[in-house]
This record gives structure tokens, C-alpha cells and sequence, in this order.
């Protein structure tokens, strides 16, 4: 199959994003908080060891303001593939892992945890030029390789993870989706020639945006319920009925393009196909979203593009430093927040934001 770097060329056009970490939005709405708009922004410290680099984080994920992991599966250094920050700098994290052993060329590129002491990590191996799904867990202490042979056994780069709760995770990559129920790991091939874009979850349903990554342009959504996977809509990036990087707020389903488009979700979990509209208008494409609550949601994306949700309403955010130049050009794509802190990462040119 193609590389990272085609597929991100390819699909973006569709403007989907890769990774959603959603966390669990069930909180009764009136006792939600809107989340802030009003951050100071600085720069993390990023320490790179004994070797030049850029951080270019496309998925981020922590348990805290001080516990923050991210991936960078397209490092040209698979040693530069994954990072931490502990509240004062990012570091290279891989030594010690399965990434480092001599047993495959193994690069992550998507982190999800639902605890400080349950952190995955997904990607892919390649040993003696035969490529395969990758996972490997963090219990707090250390780092393992947890491919089981349902996903080893599966000619895939797994480029995405999401989870609803520690017993409900998806990862996703070329034509294959594998689920974690607490103890097992099952895979499931969900469309022929097609690659999963982005995973979001509804109330007892997943759903999943896929696309080509050979140049044809329709764009798909799937949910999956009761065990099976069904497509229930389509469109094309011409057209573009809806986009990419899906999630669910309260009882509508969002996608993301240049700008914001929603439909109504039914109580059975499918979607209205004919209620799709457009929330608003932007000039270039979001790449990631991140929800927190249904009342703080962030999305990110081309030309330094960052806007947030409070429940209320949609409105962009300036991220301005003392002392640096914000890149207008700049593509933002990993986002998490706890709530009160921030993290974006402008993944082309290396540097992680942080608002607090």
C-alpha cells in the first residue's frame, strides 16, 4: 500500500482528521461548564537528546496537564516516534520500548489511554519486508508489546485509535478496523480498498469515515452496531455532503471540512441523510478535533487554523506567544486538553503550544 505522506495528500482534500479521543459526554448538559477561550500561550521545552530532530506530534493524548504522551509515526527516526511530557518538557520516550528492540522496524502513530496507568499505542512492523498491525501498552511503569496475533496477522499500518472507556477501543487503518473489549483484541475487515480516517463514538454506536488513499475521491461513513459494520452514507469530495473527522455531540453528528457540517443522529444510531448543513464556513480544512466535554471542543487544522466549541457557539482562537513569530501558514494538527490546559502541536514546523 501507499505511504503515510500519500494517503495525508490524497485524503485531505476530504478533510478528515486522523485521531479522536473522546471522552466519555454522558454528564447530564445543564451541569457542564463551557469550557475557556481566554488561554495565555507559550512554547514546551522539547528535549531531544543527542540528535537533531523535529517534534511533529500527530496524536496526543494524557492523563493530566503534567502526563501527556504523543505520537509522530512519520519521524524519519522511528527513535523520534514517540514523546512525553511530564509538566516541564516533551522527551524522546521510545528508549526501552518495543520500538528500539531488534526484533522489526516498529513505528507508532496514534496514542490513547483512559488512565495514567492504561496507555495505548498503535502503528505498524515491518520485519524482513513483511509489514503488520502494531500495538503495544504503558501500565505505568513500563512499555509492551501487546500484538496479538489477530492484529499480527494483519498487512496494515494501524493509523488511528480512539476509545470510549478502557473496555471499548478502536484502532483503524487500510481496510481493517481491530476492537479491545478489556481482554481481547478482534479484527474486523470493514471495506475493500479503503482506509479508516477517523473513529468517533455515539450512544452504544461506533462510527467510521473512510476513504481511498488511490486518488478516487468518495468518502464513506460506517457504524458499527449490535457486531456489524454498515455504510450509512456517502459522498464525494466534489460534492461534499459532509467531511471527515467525525464526532457526536449530544444527539448530532459532526464532520469536519472547511468548516463544520452536521446531521441529526437516530435513535437507532443511524444518521438523517438528508439533514446534512453546514455550520459554518472556513478558508482552509480542519485536520483534528479533540472533545473533552460536549461543552469544550476544540479543532484544529491548515493555515494555523484553531477554533473552539463551549456548547453555544464556534469561535476561532488567536494563539499569540511574547518573543515568536505564529506561523500563518502553519499545519495544526494534535490537540488534548483537560480542561484547563491546552496542548496543539503545529506539526510542521515542530513546536507544541501550550495555553493554560
Amino acid at each position: 500500500m501507499k505511504t503515510r505522506t500519500h494517503l495525508f495528500l490524497v485524503l485531505s482534500l476530504a478533510s478528515f482528521a486522523c485521531r479522536d479521543d473522546t471522552t466519555n459526554t454522558s454528564q447530564p448538559i445543564n451541569t457542564i461548564q463551557p469550557g475557556k477561550r481566554n488561554y495565555v500561550w507559550s512554547i514546551d521545552s522539547i528535549e531531544y537528546g543527542n540528535l537533531p530532530s523535529t517534534i511533529q506530534l500527530e496524536s496526543i493524548w494524557g492523563s493530566s496537564s503534567k502526563d501527556v504522551w504523543g505520537a509522530a509515526g512519520d519521524a524519519p527516526d522511528v527513535r523520534d516516534c514517540l514523546w512525553h511530557y511530564d509538566g516541564v518538557k516533551w522527551s524522546r520516550a521510545t528508549a526501552g520500548t518495543p520500538i528500539t528492540e531488534f526484533t522489526g522496524n516498529k513505528t507508532v502513530y496514534a496514542v490513547w489511554g483512559s488512565s495514567k496507568s492504561d496507555v495505548w499505542a498503535a502503528g505498524r512492523k515491518i520485519n524482513q519486508g513483511v509489514l503488520s498491525g502494531f500495538l503495544m501498552h504503558y501500565d505505568g511503569m513500563a512499555w509492551t508489546d501487546a500484538t496479538p496475533p489477530s492484529v499480527s496477522s494483519l498487512s496494515t499500518v494501524l493509523y488511528i485509535m480512539d476509545g470510549a472507556r478502557r473496555d471499548d477501543i478502536w484502532a483503524g487503518g487500510y481496510e481493517d478496523a481491530v476492537h479491545y473489549d478489556g481482554s481481547t483484541w478482534t479484527a474486523y475487515r470493514i471495506a475493500d480498498s479503503l482506509t479508516v480516517a477517523s473513529i468517533t463514538h455515539g450512544q452504544g454506536v461506533t462510527y467510521f469515515h473512510l476513504g481511498s488513499p488511490w486518488g478516487k475521491d468518495t468518502i464513506y461513513i460506517f457504524m458499527f452496531a449490535n457486531s456489524v459494520f454498515k455504510m450509512i452514507d456517502y459522498t464525494t469530495i466534489t460534492q461534499r455532503k459532509f467531511g471527515g473527522g467525525l464526532f457526536v455531540l449530544g444527539s448530532k453528528l459532526k464532520t469536519m471540512t472547511n468548516g463544520i457540517i452536521g446531521t441529526t443522529v437516530k435513535t437507532d444510531g443511524s444518521i438523517d441523510t438528508n439533514s446534512w448543513g453546514r455550520e459554518f464556513t472556513t478558508p482552509s480544512f480542519f485536520r483534528e478535533r479533540y472533545v473533552q466535554t460536549s461543552k469544550n471542543v476544540f479543532a484544529v487544522g491548515q493555515l494555523n487554523l484553531s477554533y473552539h466549541y463551549n456548547g453555544t457557539d464556534w469561535k476561532q482562537l488567536i494563539i499569540s506567544v511574547p518573543n515568536n513569530t505564529v506561523d500563518p501558514h502553519a499545519l495544526l494538527w494534535g490537540v488534548w486538553t483537560d480542561g484547563n490546559e491546552v496542548f496543539i502541536c503545529d506539526t510542521q514546523n515542530g513546536i507544541v503550544y501550550h495555553g493554560r
